[in-house]
């Protein structure tokens, strides 16, 4: 799958989308063991740091890393399937996360999956919808403040 990644190291909030064609049940650290349903999931977070949004959605993207955060036990054994981001210093993560979490079929499997840093009160930072009912990138960009750049992806529905 090829992403088209920011041309530029600056920071700003990212959504990465996957499909789970089967439950799931991964060791996140020191979450323990969880069982994910069969469906599609959508992880929101952020890179304000060195490398911005660019570097954050490389490492996410490399088989090969240390698992560090909850996201990389994910991705450690799930593909990424398409993702969204928008560049800037405004903090969009949690905005995000409540906007996914109010559509449709939308449920918060995970509690405390991605958000140890999150200072809003989320639940989790990681969204499920059921098979079939895969988040739309234009539903998505009706919350407030998303200014959502989509990223073709090979395998986006």
């Amino acid at each position: 799958m090829t992403l088209h990644l920011p041309d530029t190291a600056a920071g700003g909030t990212y959504a990465l989308l996957f499909e789970l064609a089967q439950p799931l049940t991964l060791a996140a650290g020191k979450l323990g063991p969880l069982r994910l349903p069969a469906g599609w999931a959508v992880y929101v977070g952020s890179a304000q740091g060195p490398g911005g949004v660019r570097a954050r959605l490389q490492r996410h993207l490399r088989q090969q890393k240390r698992l560090h955060w909850h996201i990389d036990y994910l991705t450690h054994c799930a593909a990424v399937q398409g993702c969204v981001f928008v560049l800037g210093p405004q903090p969009r993560e949690c905005l995000w996360v409540q906007h996914l979490a109010g559509l449709p079929g939308a449920s918060l499997p995970a509690p405390g999956f991605g958000n140890s840093d999150c200072r809003r009160g989320c639940v989790a930072h990681l969204i499920h919808f059921p098979p079939g009912l895969p988040p739309r990138l234009d539903d998505f960009s009706r919350g407030p403040g998303l200014a959502i750049l989509p990223l073709p992806t090979t395998a986006y529905p």
